[in-house]
């Protein structure tokens, strides 16, 4: 790989000697196979940088609404493959199985983790929302003379607070 994927008939010679006896067309077709994948791995790799840079700049909001298409694509992918669970055969199926139910637990794991940070998100924006009515009542009561005692039950009442 050093010679960027060159060389099969160094490689080819090299594993004669060492008791190997591959041909350079073997060598080449895995060579593609291996350039491919490799390929394949440094794409999804600049994709996923790509996308970290692109989160650092999204709302908290838009952050959840990717996680949950992500999940909804994950889950169709899973539903693809239970679909075609019949065309397998017993040894595909006993090997894609454990996979199947993992993936999908993971995915529900995910969901729920999805929905629970999507959840105290919302209460966290509703309760800064209350905070900001709650100092923007105060600052007009106290321009009007309201007295302290009569502040802080607005405040309560805004904020929510029990007494």
């Amino acid at each position: 790989m050093s010679n960027g994927f060159g060389g099969l008939e160094a490689l080819s010679a090299w594993l004669g000697e060492q008791g190997y006896k591959i041909s350079r067309s073997a060598l080449g077709r895995h060579n593609i196979s291996l350039k491919e994948a490799m390929d394949k791995a440094m794409d999804r790799a600049r994709t996923r940088l790509e996308c970290a840079k692109a989160l650092k700049g999204m709302s908290d909001g838009d952050k959840a609404a990717l996680l949950e298409a992500n999940e909804m694509i994950a889950l169709d992918k899973l539903m693809d493959l239970w679909d075609d669970w019949d065309a397998h055969e017993p040894e595909a199926k006993a090997e894609l199985l454990p996979k199947l139910v993992r993936a999908s637990a993971d995915l529900n794991r995910s969901a729920v983790g999805t929905a629970k940070w999507k959840r105290d998100f919302e209460a966290r924006i509703r309760a800064e929302e209350r905070a900001k009515a709650a100092d923007v009542a105060t600052k007009a009561a106290k321009s009007q003379g309201v007295s302290p005692e009569t502040i802080a039950l607005i405040r309560r009442d805004v904020l929510g607070m029990a007494t």
